[in-house]
């Protein structure tokens, strides 16, 4: 529990990252990437005012990412009263917040952020950050992506020994790819302390400061507001319900099929210039449909690698996974959880 009057609580596609450590352990901020290039996915935000002996006041906002993103950077900070620019304040990283996805953990060097690559960037410049393990007993595991991608490979060869033995080479690349996780947060929030003589604003501006409020909230005398923002898939977007015939469009043909040397050069040319635009484009197909089922996928478009790093994917510890593969619907846990870098 929390002598804080205010909680916001981060669910979603979100990159977190502390920036201006100070010698007090205190950080200036802490800057909170939204992926809003994720398909499927929207913005949202709720508000609840809580008191005692009164009913909840409730407001929902939902931002379309085609809107939201327009707004490169957003700042949350504590002014005074009657005032616009923020107070001296600062953002405390608490050590249960090492429960969260951290990349360094598994790249060395870690993953830069590309802040340009995430809309909005949210600055926030006050609050205790925090991250719990509530009802979760599952243990996570990071898998190269190919490996995923071989076992996902709908198999519709007529030969039984050949998808024996792509099910045999897909099982071991798979099996040796994973990196164990261990027990992941599902739960992650901020406790604010307002005061009488404040309020949390929101406003837009540039990545030094903020410019434009939007709106603010202030606790009234024995209140408690709690805020949930969230970047998750819309309920108008199902994720996985797509018919298998859509899967064979997106993922790899693994067909083996021996090519012929027959016709002209030109021609020749001109097929493998034809194949190179098809493989291509299957690619892209097939790399939509994987980051549709495995969201945790998308933060490899808003993180720089070095070259030769690999790309993962975060699941459950699912035995179904490695003996056999016999579920054609595998579902990535959690959906979309928010890491750290």
């Amino acid at each position: 529990m929390s002598n804080k009057n205010v909680k916001i609580y981060f669910d979603g596609l979100m990159v977190f990252s502390f920036l201006d450590q100070q010698s007090d352990t205190k950080f200036q901020e802490c800057r909170v990437g939204i992926l809003t290039l994720a398909g499927g996915h929207e913005v949202t935000l709720e508000i609840t005012r809580e008191r005692l002996d009164h009913p909840d006041e409730k407001s929902y906002y939902c931002f379309p990412h085609d809107l939201i993103k327009k707004f490169k950077h957003l700042w949350l900070y504590l002014p005074q009263e009657g005032e616009s620019q923020p107070c001296d304040s600062s953002v405390t990283r608490h050590p249960s917040f090492d429960n969260i996805f951290r990349m360094e953990r598994f790249y060395n060097p870690k993953p830069v952020p590309i802040w340009d690559a995430m809309r909005p960037t949210l600055h926030i410049t006050t609050g205790e950050f925090r991250t719990a393990i509530c009802n979760n007993d599952e243990i996570f595991r990071l898998v190269d992506v190919e490996g995923v991608t071989n076992l996902l490979t709908p198999l519709f060869h007529a030969d039984p020994t050949a998808v024996k033995n792509k099910l045999e080479m897909a099982l071991d690349h798979f099996t040796k790819s994973h990196k164990e996780v261990g027990k992941l947060a599902n739960v992650f929030w901020t406790d604010i302390d307002v005061k009488d003589d404040q309020r949390l604003a929101l406003a837009i501006g540039d990545e030094r400061d903020p410019s434009i409020e939007l709106f603010s909230v202030k606790p009234r005398a024995g209140e408690f507001i709690r805020v949930s923002l969230t970047n998750m898939p819309s309920y108008d977007d199902p994720i996985g319900s797509a018919h298998l015939a859509h899967q064979v469009e997106a993922l790899p043909d693994n067909t083996d099929s021996p090519g012929d040397s027959h016709g002209h050069h030109g021609d020749q040319a001109s097929l493998h210039a034809d194949k190179n635009k098809t493989d291509k484009k299957k690619e892209e197909n097939r790399m939509k449909y994987l980051k549709r089922r495995f969201h945790f996928l998308n933060y490899y478009d808003v993180l720089k690698l070095e070259k030769g790093q690999k790309q993962y994917v975060l699941l459950r510890d699912d035995r179904d996974w490695i003996e056999g593969s016999r579920k054609r619907s595998p579902v990535p846990d959690p959906p979309c959880d928010s890491i750290e870098v």
